[in-house]
């Protein structure tokens, strides 16, 4: 089976695969509008359905999209939703002015899925942890700044532990199981 995967980032694709080891996951690169929205699960919904919207795919095409953040427990989840525009405009180092190290926080993803027979779905991932100061160069985003539970270092230190213990892994494991029970 193949999967269209609508990310401008190769990385995400090559981990999809990983974990989608029987299906055959293409990139898509489809621009879309995100959506203000609270919600990640309704941004990764909108992103696919806008990229079924704009693309020339058969109507038995597999398509996947997804949105992720990093929610800060006494920011009230912020900035959630809003990681990357908050990143864009004053950096992902300003949330340190905003919260001590050892807040509490967690990285969430939503992926949507277009099936064939048009109803949407959408799987979702979690990984505790907490804001720490900037520790090492590697993944990307606020990696650095993020200290998962059960390990000692941020994901920016070891972007290997990220690949095998991510919220986005946790969602693509649920897309996997839902595949292989329906299809």
């Amino acid at each position: 089976m193949k999967i269209y995967f609508a990310t401008g980032n190769s990385g995400k694709v090559e981990h999809a695969q990983n974990i989608l080891s029987e299906c055959e996951v293409e990139q898509l690169d489809v621009e879309t509008v995100e959506p203000q929205s609270g919600s990640i699960e309704e941004i990764a919904l909108s992103k696919v359905k806008q990229v079924v919207e704009k693309s020339d795919l058969e109507d038995s095409t597999f398509l996947i999209a997804d949105d992720s953040g990093l929610f800060v427990d006494s920011l009230n989840g912020f900035p959630g939703p809003l990681s990357s525009p908050f990143d864009s405009m004053v950096g992902k180092e300003r949330l340190l002015d905003l919260v001590d190290p050892g807040a509490d926080a967690k990285f969430r993803a939503a992926i949507a899925l277009h099936v064939p027979d048009g109803e949407d779905r959408v799987f979702t991932g979690k990984v505790e942890g907490e804001i720490v100061e900037p520790r090492g160069e590697g993944g990307f985003g606020y990696d650095p700044l993020f200290l998962p539970e059960g390990n000692d270092k941020t994901w920016g230190e070891d972007p290997e532990f990220k690949d095998e213990n991510s919220h986005r892994e946790e969602a693509l494991i649920q897309l996997k199981e839902f595949i292989e029970r329906k299809y």
